[in-house]
């Protein structure tokens, strides 16, 4: 831990070096792909010397790029209209609650479940009131270019700051034991003793962020010129933490992460020159100059001033047009081009990549390709749910708790679970897996004839075929024992069927007597409590 004597801005100072290098490359992402997110200069609020020094691009695919992906990852992050997490009851610990109050289980998790699930409805509301989306959605593109970001979850709102904005230092297991935040603000927000002498357009606050683990808190202060804030001072425990610094990499020893477009940095350096050299080739290209001879009889000025049309008196011989003979061969640089943008369409999952170049695609080959390029996703799903997803629930709960006067959730007896990003990709796994199995299964069936039957074991093959896949078989495929039980029920139906019909056409109706009712009070089926076997397909009309 820093030292209680050191100030903010001496803090900043000593963790800005580290930052440096992390910030240069967030910069030089930033200029490929959207200048404005991390610009060159120091100055914020969009001063006038910002605005002119940020680059003018000659391509589109890696602001493109940043774009779409942000949205398609706060899409599968944060799914509008309904819940991106659940809170899941600790069966063990309601077990032996039940036990101890003589209630039954069923109606304590029936009865949890409907008021688990109207507080999940009152967390997306809560999230709508915070504008967390506007909010997601810019951290979402700091974390692809510069892979930094840190999100301030206030009771009323969220506020994002970029890399340039703080400093951070993580323990060896990445955990943040340090922030320190540099804000620049309009000193007339200030109170009068605060304000700098000299009329100063911008003041530099300081907010230092101290998290000790070990005690489970977050403590934080804001100071300017050295001199602490009134009642800016504020602590909390981790998990109710309203600082949420975010990676969208994680590199082992590192206290700040790494972004999607570093690793394709150098198809877009060069995609930028290939497309700055064919834009000037071709204005070069396309300049034409008329020169008009000095000693002639045509006047340049006579020329310069004639419409379309008109006539001049002159010489055809004293003019004459400067241009390039012949422009260069720009299909290699194109060629090269789309190979490049090709290969970043796949880095950021556009809809160009999942189709390929071909007269005809099935919708099957599009949406497997569509699959595996959402599974590339899953290292970053992890992180942002662990990092993001997880603190921000824990937070909004936090606050609904002791702002909004929610009754609180017992602690362990409730947690959050998340169930998109990363479990979702897992569900869909496990439903591609169950559908190979099903298909595979039947393909096999079908091409053996019965006396390889008869020689296989069914029952260990099923089995072995889903052990191969990777499926969990306990109550999928139904024992020998179940096998026999199910047969043994079917036989006593069907014999109580037969059994049921010989006895109606041997006692027939007499000449004004109806017909008798059958066994059990039922009007068409077997004796009363025995029902055809639901998962037998020839008991099932």
């Amino acid at each position: 831990m820093p030292d209680a004597k050191q100030t903010c801005k001496s803090r900043w100072s000593k963790l800005e070096t580290e930052r440096s290098i992390y910030l240069r490359r967030g910069v030089e992402c930033s200029s490929l792909t959207i200048p404005s997110l991390i610009p060159e200069s120091d100055q914020t609020y969009g001063t006038s010397q910002l605005n002119t020094a940020l680059p003018s691009l000659y391509q589109g695919a890696g602001a493109r790029g940043v774009s779409g992906l942000s949205a398609k990852l706060l899409l599968a992050l944060f799914p509008p209209s309904q819940p991106f997490f659940k809170l899941q009851i600790d069966k063990a610990r309601m077990r032996s609650y039940a036990q101890k109050t003589g209630q039954k289980l069923e109606d304590l998790m029936s009865t949890l479940d409907v008021a688990l699930s109207e507080i999940e409805r009152i967390v997306l509301v809560k999230l709508d009131t915070l504008k967390a989306r506007p909010a997601m959605s810019e951290a979402l593109k700091h974390l692809i270019v510069s892979g930094n970001a840190l999100a301030y979850v206030a009771p009323d709102s969220i506020r994002m700051f970029p890399l340039r904005a703080y400093c951070i230092r993580r323990d060896p297991e990445g955990n943040p034991i340090e922030i320190v935040i540099r804000e620049q603000v309009d000193p007339t927000v200030l109170e009068p003793q605060f304000r700098p002498e000299g009329g100063k357009d911008k003041v530099d606050v300081y907010t230092l962020v101290l998290i000790d683990k070990g005690k489970d808190k977050v403590e934080w202060h804001q100071e300017v010129n050295d001199k602490r804030l009134p009642d800016s001072s504020g602590f909390s425990r981790i998990d109710n933490s309203p600082w949420l610094p975010l990676r969208l990499h994680r590199i082992a020893n590192e206290s700040y992460g790494r972004g999607l477009v570093e690793e394709v940095i150098g198809d877009l350096q060069t995609l930028e020159k290939l497309s700055k050299a064919v834009v000037q080739g071709n204005l070069i290209g396309a300049k034409k100059i008329f020169l008009v001879n000095p000693n002639g009889t045509t006047r340049a000025a006579d020329l310069a001033r004639a419409e379309s049309g008109d006539i001049i008196s002159g010489n055809i011989n004293d003019v004459g047009v400067l241009g390039t003979e012949s422009t260069s061969d720009y299909a290699s640089a194109l060629q090269t081009m789309q190979l490049i943008e090709r290969r970043l369409n796949f880095t950021f999952l556009a809809n160009e990549s999942i189709q390929r170049d071909a007269e005809r695609v099935s919708a099957t080959e599009i949406r497997l390709m569509a699959e595996q390029l959402e599974q590339g996703l899953g290292g970053v799903y992890s992180i942002l749910s662990a990092e993001l997803q997880l603190p921000l629930i824990k937070r909004v709960l936090y606050l609904l708790e002791s702002v909004d006067g929610m009754p609180s959730i017992p602690e362990g007896l409730v947690n959050p679970i998340v169930t998109t990003g990363l479990e979702a990709i897992g569900r869909g796994n496990d439903k591609s897996r169950l559908t190979e199995f099903i298909s595979t299964g039947l393909q096999i069936a079908q091409s053996l004839d019965e006396d390889t039957k008869q020689r296989l074991n069914m029952q260990e093959l099923w089995t072995r075929l889903a052990a191969s896949l990777g499926i969990e078989i306990t109550g999928l495929i139904r024992t020998e024992e179940e096998l026999q039980s199910i047969q043994a029920k079917n036989q006593q139906l069907m014999l109580a069927q037969q059994l049921a019909t010989q006895g109606a056409s041997q006692v027939g109706p007499g000449p004004q007597q109806a017909q008798p009712p059958t066994p059990g009070g039922g009007s068409t089926g077997g004796p009363a409590g025995m029902q055809p076997e639901a998962g037998n397909p020839s008991q099932v009309g």
